[in-house]
């Protein structure tokens, strides 16, 4: 179940996220890990990105799964997400797992895709730090210039939410020590 109800305030530079820290609780927080681990992940390489990926976990009718995607996408929540965001209302979202390992990254990219209306993150490895990698990090894009705004360590538990546009510029930096960077991740969909 989650843990927290509210949305703090969102940082408009240099575009519309949000990090939600205790997202989940411990009880299910350790069924989800639990469930995640005992899934099937398959290397995704390219020149743009180097990672493992489960399957689609959006239909998955497992126990912790379905808490899980409830949590993430429940009716409560999409409202909430839409008013902090200012955004139009969110009919759905889609999820997957993701292990980074060392060496994995993916380049910058904007997430525009689809009906892509807000991306989330949620990361589930503890004790993560800066000196590991991995951290999301987001760029300022104008006139094909980018500059590195924030580099935002992926803290177990918390809930990285951002709005999709063609200034959602960001990447995960490369993992630089030997740790696994587990996540959920998705969208919300209009």
């Amino acid at each position: 179940m989650r843990k927290t109800e509210k949305i703090f305030e969102v940082k408009d530079f240099p575009y519309p996220h949000v990090i939600v820290k205790d997202f989940l609780d411990e009880s299910t927080l350790d069924l989800v890990i639990d469930a995640l681990a005992g899934l099937e992940y398959d290397f995704k390489e390219s020149d743009l990105f180097s990672y493992w990926a489960s399957i689609e976990l959006t239909d998955i009718d497992h126990p912790a799964i379905n808490i899980l995607r409830d949590d993430l996408g429940d009716e409560v929540w999409r409202k909430k997400v839409a008013k902090a965001f200012g955004s139009k209302s969110l009919s759905s979202i889609d999820m997957a797992a993701y292990v980074y390992g060392l060496g994995d990254f993916l380049l910058p990219h904007d997430d525009q895709v689809e009906e892509r209306i807000i991306a989330y993150s949620l990361h589930l490895t503890p004790e993560i730090t800066e000196e590991m990698g991995g951290s999301l990090q987001i760029f300022d894009v104008d006139n094909n210039n980018s500059k590195l705004i924030d580099s935002i360590i992926p803290e177990y538990n918390s809930l990285i939410m951002f709005e999709v546009s063609k200034h959602s510029w960001h990447q995960v930096g490369e993992i630089l020590q030997d740790i696994q960077r587990l996540t959920v991740t998705g969208w919300y969909h209009g």
